[in-house]
């Protein structure tokens, strides 16, 4: 009873994830998102970034300079058509997700309470 309940559910969660992974949404997204690994100029902004904000942590006393330096990174990748494209791709797959997870808290939330 139990495996088939489990099995039930599997597929039921299976059918979510690929309505999500063929929807426009995602699949806009995984195409910006490989537009944006290749573009060498964004990617090392990106590095650098994270480079900043590893110098953060190494060297606290720091931290206003290199916060400024990670907000220029920033500013310039907020110039880019193709990083707004994709942020507003991530927003999009995001706000889809947090509906399902909604749906599922509210249906759980109702069927116990």
């Amino acid at each position: 009873m139990v495996r088939l309940l489990n099995k039930e559910l599997n597929d039921k969660l299976d059918n979510i994830v690929n309505y999500i992974k063929e929807s426009n949404s995602y699949q806009n997204y995984l195409k910006a998102k490989e537009l944006l690994n290749k573009d060498e100029k964004l990617k090392e902004k990106f590095k650098s970034i994270k480079k900043y904000q590893q110098e953060i942590v190494k060297n606290p006393s720091k931290k206003k300079e290199l916060e400024k330096k990670i907000q220029e990174c920033l500013d310039e990748l907020n110039k880019s058509p193709l990083y707004n494209e994709y942020l507003g791709y991530l927003e999009e797959v995001n706000n889809m997700l947090n509906i399902f997870e909604n749906k599922l808290n509210k249906y759980f939330y109702d069927l116990f309470n």
